[in-house]
């Protein structure tokens, strides 16, 4: 396992995802997580503006996954769909038509297979695991980031892990747009 220091050495990148039409696959190739150069630009500053453009979010003792859903205007019932793409969201992690079909299903809610409807899941999707771990840590008291590890491709082509213990929001280009949302919903947590 590499140190955080990596994901601020350009050499390694982001695992990219093949083009797609439907599905996770879709979601994957139209979102900043697994793109670099231009595209990730591009796309990342839709996902900025829009958590930029959040209103507070509701009820900061509850679950956060449904209080960012009524944030972005969608129904506390697409929960069980933000579940099930989060499960398959990485590259590496069981695949499954069920996931597929609700990845679907969010992208329909949020306009269609655009890069602003992907950005919108994208939010919901990359905050619910990290946040559902951010909240099991800080109950338990339990030190280290709540998403250990990422992965990057080095300059010889191999799929690398690398560490967060010491940048647990990442840094450089791929750093957690959602840090400021994550540390408020944290302070938020009965201790």
């Amino acid at each position: 396992m590499l140190p955080a220091a990596v994901l601020l050495d350009p050499r390694y990148r982001v695992p990219p995802a093949p083009p797609a039409d439907a599905g996770v696959a879709w979601l994957r190739a139209s979102v900043p997580r697994f793109t670099d150069g231009p595209a990730h630009t591009r796309r990342r500053a839709l996902v900025d503006r829009l958590l930029a453009g959040l209103p507070g979010l509701p009820d900061p003792g509850g679950d956060p996954t449904t209080a960012l859903l009524l944030a972005l205007g969608l129904p506390a019932g697409c929960r069980a769909d933000v579940e099930l793409v989060a499960g398959a969201y990485q590259p590496h992690a069981p695949q499954s038509a069920v996931a597929d079909a609700a990845a679907d299903r969010l992208v329909d809610r949020c306009g269609g297979r655009t890069e602003e409807a992907a950005a919108r899941v994208c939010v919901l999707v990359q905050a619910h695991a990290a946040m559902q771990a951010l909240l099991a840590q800080l109950r338990a008291g339990a030190p280290g980031p709540p998403v250990p590890v990422t992965r990057r491709v080095g300059p010889d082509g191999r799929t690398v892990e690398v560490d967060l213990a010491g940048a647990p929001f990442g840094a450089g280009p791929h750093a957690c747009p959602g840090r400021a949302l994550a540390e408020a919903r944290a302070a938020a947590v009965p201790r």
